[in-house]
């Protein structure tokens, strides 16, 4: 998906990585099992970190769903992609912050 329109009709692009306005979003069984998945690659007999950073990434989608967040930075109303890629839209009630997915617009977290 290159673009997405909001209801507001702001055209929101999806054409790179690392955008500020989307996320991603998973269940809470989801979200256990990608760690059970890391674990699985941690204790693996490999040698090589990398390779299994990448197998990782690469299989990660083929083992838990995750699903698209963005948020429209015009409106602020939250656009989600439901399980046959269509969008649905939810506005927040009590909140007019347009950046609830900009990790830096909240401070960073540091490791």
């Amino acid at each position: 998906m290159s673009w997405i329109k909001c209801k507001c009709g702001e055209i929101i692009h999806d054409n790179t990585d690392r955008i500020s306005y989307k996320g991603y979003i998973i269940s809470d069984k989801e979200y256990f099992d990608m760690f059970d998945l890391a674990d699985e690659m941690i204790k693996s007999a490999n040698p090589d970190r990398e390779e299994l950073t990448m197998t990782f990434r690469r299989n990660i989608g083929s083992y838990i769903k995750i699903k698209k967040i963005y948020q429209c930075y015009t409106c602020g109303r939250l656009l989600l992609e439901n399980d046959q890629g269509e969008i649905c839209s939810f506005v927040p009630e009590n909140s007019d912050d347009k950046k609830m997915l900009d990790y830096e617009s909240v401070g960073k977290i540091n490791y």
